[in-house]
């Protein structure tokens, strides 16, 4: 069973229908379910967490609004059915080079920071998730400075005023 599944990981760049129709590489949907997880990893769905994940989703993938919801509903039903979520942060380590795990680790970051607070939850999944995908401490925590400041400009607010929990 264990050999299946790790067959199933390694054939997972094709690409994978949605329930409408758009194809969604695996690669995309498990950097989708990173950020939904993040999202709600405070037990909580704050609308700001929501609308930074669908901002993500368009930008990083070139979407429209639709499309971006029908792979963040792919992610979403992905994560409901998961027991585990090292399956995503594995596609994700399997799927994009060091330069591009960073810059998710970032967007993680920035999905921590949309609400204005970081809960020790955020930040303990954070640590772990960077970790999976192969991203060390010291560029972990570049990646984060990067997206406060970002988030803070994205919210209007000044660097700074963010507190953990």
């Amino acid at each position: 069973m264990f050999d299946r599944l790790l067959a199933l990981l390694k054939t997972s760049p094709t690409p994978m229908p949605d329930t409408v129709g758009a194809p969604f590489q695996r690669r995309e949907i498990a950097v989708v379910t990173l950020l939904v997880e993040m999202a709600q990893s405070d037990r909580t769905l704050a609308t700001g967490e929501l609308v930074t994940v669908e901002r993500i989703v368009r930008e990083r993938f070139g979407l429209d609004a639709a499309t971006a919801g029908r792979l963040i509903a792919a992610a979403r039903a992905e994560l409901d059915a998961a027991l585990e979520d090292w399956v995503f942060a594995n596609a994700v380590r399997e799927g994009f080079d060091a330069r591009e795990r960073l810059e998710i680790v970032e967007l993680l970051w920035e999905v921590v920071y949309a609400d204005g607070k970081l809960a020790r939850l955020e930040e303990s999944l954070m640590r772990r998730v960077a970790n999976e995908i192969g991203i060390g401490e010291v560029e972990r925590e570049a990646a984060r400075a990067q997206a406060f400041a970002r988030s803070k400009r994205l919210r209007g607010g000044t660097p700074g005023a963010a507190e953990a929990e």
